[in-house]
């Protein structure tokens, strides 16, 4: 959104402030470990690339429990007797990862769980990063719909009648949907929304 202070400077505003923020998609990977392994995977796991959140690696969570089974005839198990219910002290352990590091977090999973048959579920979430995607901006003094326009894009003409039309409120965003947008307006009170194509060296006014 630095495209902003292309158009206006910074001493122009009276108010800026972040109204809506970028969000990505990252996975979460939950396992089931006995407790004397629960260190050895977690960093395992680290070190292929889960459960890094910002500056700080080796983030998890662990919630102690108790697991069974009934080996089979052809197991191996980690612990108990084939045929017979088991009990085991085990923790949950949650980490998160981005797509990229999935499958390395779950070869790494399966290559240090002590278990033959490890139990493990990958979830879909999302997070706010601090990317701002949409400000609103009101500012010291009312320009007109031509001044928006000419500062925009200096080579459009406007049709007579719209020139006059004085605002100080703006909605600015990049890449969000009409649905989005009209929302974010509304409760901004917005005049006027100023849309910067993200990959295209588009601007729109609604």
């Amino acid at each position: 959104m630095n495209k902003l202070f292309n158009y206006f400077k910074k001493t122009e505003f009276k108010s800026l402030s972040p109204v809506h923020y970028r969000y990505v998609n990252r996975k979460k990977i939950v396992t089931y470990v006995p407790l004397k392994s629960v260190d050895k995977l977690t960093f395992e796991l680290a070190n292929a690339g889960a459960g890094r959140i910002g500056n700080y690696t080796v983030c998890s969570f662990r919630m102690k429990g108790v697991g069974t089974f009934v080996p089979g005839k052809s197991t191996r198990p980690f612990t108990g007797k084939t045929g017979k219910l088991s009990f085991e002290e085990e923790v949950r352990l949650e980490m998160e990862c981005g797509r990229e590091e999935l499958d390395s977090v779950v070869d790494a999973l399966l290559a240090n769980h002590p278990y033959e048959e490890p139990a493990y579920e990958v979830y879909d979430f999302i997070k706010r990063t601090k990317e701002v995607a949409a400000y609103y901006c009101e500012l010291k003094n009312k320009v007109t719909l031509e001044e928006l326009i000419y500062r925009l894009n200096n080579k459009v003409v406007i049709a007579k009648g719209f020139s006059e039309l004085k605002f100080s409120k703006l909605l600015v965003f990049e890449n969000l949907c009409d649905e989005h947008v009209a929302a974010l307006a509304k409760k901004a009170k917005a005049e006027v929304s100023i849309s910067f194509e993200k990959n295209q060296n588009n601007i729109k006014l609604i």
